[in-house]
């Protein structure tokens, strides 16, 4: 059953198929990657394709987050029909590898073919792993000889894809959707003649009422497509879709504007969240998004964030989302619900950090509120800013890690997906859900607060499932007591109204004063988000009175030894980025 568009499967009955194609544009000619993935053989087979002029150099990165230096990759000299395992080192200079770990199968004038273990324990070699990959494609026309990359004579394009799924999903068949009878295609999207303002940060929201009667009847959302005016590719960071629990009126301008229609308000339910290179959502055939039939005319509201680096004027977008609807009902409501991090700058990572970790969770509190028999994850869509380098959602029963939902070890704020989970994960009422990101901040000099703009950070899993709960949103941050004690305690801000990025940013952070913060956010009491899809919190359910959802002790686990893991020391990659300096 094909779910999202960028699954790929890697194995039909027993025999290879196309894993996945990119294709670099570079000044003189385009470099086609195709590869094809085998579980059985532990190995990736890369096909390299070029055109003409024929490059002298042909290099192909493989980047845990997309810098040229610190990268395996091959490298090829097609005038000798030459193909060598090498690397990039700190300072941008390309060293043959001492163990060549690849196995050249073919080469012609037109492509060359090799074959590669997608783990080797060579530290100079990228792990193939579940999740994003960064390709990097370089080729150089002028000379043979190398030299250090980061010369002009080298014409780069980087790219995303997804070279390995997960082991259960390689014998999926894809499954041709077809059109429901009665299906209605509805586009929402802004028509306003105003340009984009010539900041960093906009957030633009556009509400629409559904162009057909949805008062009696019901409907069910059975895809959902973002529009992406063309030339803004690079502007539209991500889209959220909510649905208006009352009859709004038609509006389009910046969210936080004062003339937004009071009810909007209401548009508070989310239904898709896209973010910048995903594709569309296509419900399973058994599942689809209900709306409509409560009496009232539905309406939906678009958001879009715009990320404006370069502070243009004078840009107009027409960008939105298109739905595909029907009145034949399907079996079970579907629903998405939001886990990770609260939007707040309580959730705050400093400064000159390799990777420093925050976890949000979903505790027994939350999820016994879930229909009796459970909810099954269909999807999971992992989102962070900038500094974001590793996410994943865990799954505990009784204090016990049993699984996780979706883990991203190379994530890219560049390019996001949707992730196909398949067989579904069955979450039931008491089990708890972490999402925990890890965080670079190694070139920044100033605490990177939790919030909405895309220097701010944030940690979300969107996850797609049926049948739906009224649960809507199952997020944390530490609390606020036990913030404002800890700074009370050690640096005596004794001021209750100082603004917690305040707090942060009177602090000279050293790496003694960075990890017992992240001590603090491990152990500390929490602020919980346990939300109805109206926006309401759930009542707080506990014998100890000491507690609430402002101030809640985090979840207690113990760890599952049957849980595998490649550990870094034994079986080294360049993932791993092991520093000496």
């Amino acid at each position: 059953m094909r779910i999202f568009l960028l699954f790929f499967v890697c194995f039909i009955l027993g025999g290879p198929t196309e894993c996945g194609k990119i294709v670099a544009d570079l000044e003189k000619t385009n470099i086609t990657v195709k590869w094809f993935t085998s579980f059985e053989n532990q190995a990736v087979e890369f096909s390299i394709w070029y055109g003409f002029p024929t490059p002298a150099v042909i290099f192909i990165g493989f980047s845990d987050h997309g810098d040229v230096n610190n990268t395996d990759g091959i490298l090829f000299y097609p005038k000798y029909e030459k193909v060598e395992d090498v690397w990039i080192d700190r300072n941008y200079h390309l060293q043959s590898d001492w163990s060549q770990d690849i196995n050249v199968l073919r080469v012609t004038r037109s492509h060359f073919v090799f074959r590669r273990k997608l783990v080797t324990c060579d530290p100079k070699d990228y792990a193939f792993q579940a999740g994003t990959t960064e390709f990097l494609v370089a080729a150089n026309w002028k000379s043979e000889r190398v030299g250090n990359m980061q010369s002009n004579d080298w014409k780069w394009d980087k790219k995303f894809d997804l070279v390995v799924e997960k082991q259960e999903s390689r014998t999926i068949q894809e499954e041709t959707i077809g059109e429901e009878v009665d299906s209605k295609v509805v586009l929402v999207n802004s028509n306003s003649k105003e340009p984009l303002p010539g900041v960093e940060t906009t957030y633009k929201c556009i509400i629409r009422r559904m162009p057909f009667s949805t008062q009696k009847r019901k409907f069910h959302i059975i895809r959902m497509e973002p529009f992406v005016a063309k030339g803004n590719e690079h502007l539209v960071h991500h889209m959220e879709v909510f649905l208006c629990r009352d009859e709004v009126e038609e509006w389009n301008g910046d969210c936080n504007d004062p003339q937004k229609p009071k009810k909007s308000s209401t548009c508070s339910h989310v239904i898709a969240a896209w973010a910048m290179g995903e594709g569309p959502i296509v419900y399973p055939s058994e599942a689809g998004l209900p709306f409509g039939g409560n009496g009232q005319d539905e309406y939906v509201m678009v958001e879009i964030h715009y990320n404006n680096v370069e502070k243009l004027t004078g840009v107009m977008d027409n960008s939105g989302f298109q739905f595909t609807v029907t009145e034949n009902l399907r079996k079970y409501d579907a629903a998405i619900m939001e886990l990770g991090l609260i939007y707040s700058d309580a959730n705050s990572i400093p400064p000159g950090q390799k990777a420093f970790p925050i976890s949000g969770y979903c505790p027994s509190q939350c999820t016994r509120f879930l229909p009796e028999g459970g909810i099954n994850i269909f999807g999971s869509q992992l989102h962070a800013h900038l500094t974001g380098r590793k996410l994943w959602t865990s799954h505990y029963r009784n204090g016990v890690k049993i699984g996780e939902i979706n883990r991203d070890d190379h994530y890219s704020p560049h390019w996001q997906h949707l992730q196909e989970i398949k067989p579904y994960i069955n979450v039931q009422p008491g089990d708890v859900l972490t999402t925990t990101c890890v965080y670079d901040t190694r070139k920044r000099d100033k605490m990177t607060l939790g919030g909405y703009g895309i220097a701010d950070e944030m940690c979300v899993n969107y996850i797609y499932y049926y049948p739906a709960s009224n649960v809507e949103v199952c997020k944390s941050a530490i609390s606020n007591t036990t913030l404002r004690q800890y700074f009370r305690q050690r640096y005596q801000e004794t001021n209750p109204s100082t603004p917690i990025s305040q707090l942060y940013a009177n602090v000279d952070w050293t790496p003694s004063r960075a990890e017992e913060l992240f001590n603090l956010y491990s152990v500390g009491n929490l602020k919980m988000d346990c939300l109805q899809s109206h926006g309401d919190r759930f009542p707080f359910i506990s014998d100890d009175k000491r507690q609430s959802w402002n101030n809640m002790a985090k979840p207690r686990f113990h760890s599952n030894p049957t849980v595998e893991t490649r550990d870094p020391y034994e079986c080294p990659a360049m993932n791993d980025l092991v520093n000496f300096d």
